[in-house]
């Protein structure tokens, strides 16, 4: 699969995954053909591990950071050979406990690990 690809499905930039393998930390394995594409080999990614990303922040002018957890998250479930096969992002308080697509996403079987960043 070419990395552009690759980076659409784990719901990050083309630009942050092209810095990651430049860097030697794209977290799988890729290699440059002779043509200057970049393929990620499909076989290190395990399927039957279907993972969804999780991230909230508390109000909209925080919004810049869903990107970087975003980023974070999917960096660990490629780490950790989990395909994503969702990436929810939520905007608002935690004081009044109404999230509803994390509410959507528990109750989605097909979902086996839900990644989300550490409360601090």
């Amino acid at each position: 699969m070419k990395l552009r690809e690759w980076a659409e499905k784990q719901g990050i930039s083309y630009r942050t995954a092209l810095r990651w393998f430049h860097a030697g930390t794209l977290p799988v394995e890729a290699e440059q053909i002779a043509t200057g594409t970049i393929i990620v080999k499909l076989e290190s990614i395990a399927a039957d591990q279907n993972a969804a990303l999780y991230a909230r922040v508390s109000s909209s002018d925080q919004k810049t950071n869903l990107d970087s957890q975003i980023a974070r998250l999917t960096h660990f479930a490629v780490e950790n050979k989990l395909s994503i096969a969702a990436v929810i992002t939520e905007v608002g308080s935690a004081i009044n406990g109404k999230r509803p697509r994390l509410l959507k996403l528990l109750r989605d079987q097909s979902i086996k690990v839900i990644v989300a960043p550490a409360s601090r």
